[in-house]
């Protein structure tokens, strides 16, 4: 990977074009019986974490959804109160913390597939709490702690060297990794006290250390970096372009080190959370007053793409706030505001697929009559399987008579 530590402009915005929009369904993900949840990663098998909170909202924990199921993934022991899952891999290992509501204490936890619990905070010694925020599929994690005394700097922890302080340049006095790929290179940031936070990536260096560069714009600028892909693009946030509000953003080794993507009407801010090798991007844009409601947003085809426009009439959710993971598949998952007022974890499949519409019963792939049992139903529901042509959210012939084309036609 330290040959290509993060990818140019041309190349990367590239492989953000020419593919049709498709799939779009949003699905609200159970909960634990309490009021409010939030989805934060999801990976390749579709098996997706976060937070729930428990009946009576007596606190929240971490969850596991797979398969339409929830499983509360519990907590580390007494007096811990609270925990949260905050990314998993391939292979179901999921990190996140357990906090201690009266101090605020929190400690860093693996998950191991059949979720049994390791506390890493401890075994690395860390001083006061520590956060990890991301997971690899060599079982590589990244956070912040103070694995010596003093403040929170990025760290690295693998089964078999345990935790080290690395990604956090040592001119700075703090720091956070936020994301790691594949090939170990680590992103996040930096900062000094009274200075903005400056974007870092950290690589390899092929004798069991890393590289550590500053990636941010130069000068009085904040930014960081969200998340990395295997192919090299790096994500994240700057207000490079303004010295208040700040946008989404590619990090660049072209001059001026990043690309805006913008941000949605209304909306001074976004923040770039994640990306997957296809270099689809997913985040959230939220006001500069907050006197409007957060958006989640996909950015593709050059666009960033409002995820609200998904929703229709019928749905559940009245607002989706934010986009917080995507996996290979272009699945993604986040939170939003229901209409009873709460907060909910929600799954989009296949976002900017190509799909086939009339395709909508087991077994896929195969056209036949319960694919028209299956529309009718939906027809009939105002679900958003059945809304398929203009105008949308409007149920009528001209919707009929697209599922009619599409079925004659066949499935690519």
């Amino acid at each position: 990977m330290k040959a290509n530590l993060f990818l140019g402009t041309a190349l990367t915005l590239s492989m953000l074009s020419g593919t049709a929009l498709g799939g779009g369904e949003v699905s609200l993900l159970p909960s634990l019986g309490g009021t409010n949840s939030r989805a934060w990663d999801i990976n390749d098998s579709g098996q997706i974490v976060g937070t729930a909170e428990l009946p009576t909202d007596a606190g929240s924990h971490g969850v596991l959804w797979e398969d339409g199921v929830v499983t509360d993934l519990g907590v580390w022991g007494a007096p811990t109160d609270l925990s949260h899952a905050q990314a998993i891999n391939n292979q179901g290992q999921i990190v996140g913390y357990s906090e201690i509501v009266a101090t605020g204490a929190r400690e860093a936890v693996l998950w191991a597939p059949d979720l049994t619990m390791r506390n890493l905070g401890q075994e690395m010694g860390a001083f006061g709490s520590s956060i990890p925020w991301d997971i690899n599929e060599q079982g590589e994690v990244c956070g912040q702690a103070a694995l010596s005394p003093g403040f929170s700097k990025g760290f690295i922890w693998d089964d078999a060297n345990g935790g080290r302080t690395e990604g956090t340049v040592s001119i700075y006095m703090g720091g956070s990794n936020k994301g790691l790929n594949n090939g170990g290179v680590l992103v996040g940031h930096g900062f000094f006290f009274g200075d903005p936070d400056m974007a870092m990536l950290a690589s390899p260096d092929g004798r069991g250390g890393w590289d550590e560069f500053e990636i941010g714009p130069p000068g009085f600028t904040f930014s960081i970096a969200s998340e990395i892909s295997d192919a090299g693009v790096v994500v994240g946030f700057t207000n490079a372009d303004s010295p208040g509000p700040w946008n989404a953003c590619i990090f660049t080794q072209e001059a001026p080190g990043y690309v805006s993507l913008g941000t949605l009407p209304q909306l001074e801010n976004s923040e770039a959370i994640d990306v997957n090798e296809s270099g689809l991007i997913v985040g959230l844009a939220f006001d500069n007053d907050f006197a409007l409601p957060d958006r989640a947003w996909a950015y593709l085809d050059g666009t960033m793409h409002d995820l609200n426009d998904l929703l229709y009439a019928g749905s559940e959710f009245q607002v989706l706030l934010g986009a917080t993971g995507v996996n290979e598949h272009n699945d993604i998952v986040g939170y939003g505001l229901t209409k009873s007022g709460a907060l909910a974890g929600f799954l989009i499949e296949g976002f900017g697929n190509e799909a086939c519409v009339a395709d909508l019963a087991e077994p896929f792939g195969q056209l036949d009559f319960s694919d028209v049992t299956a529309f009718l139903t939906a027809f009939g529901a105002m679900g958003a399987e059945a809304d398929l042509a203009e105008p949308f959210g409007q149920f009528d012939f001209s919707d009929v008579t697209a599922f009619l084309a599409a079925f004659g036609a066949g499935c690519p």
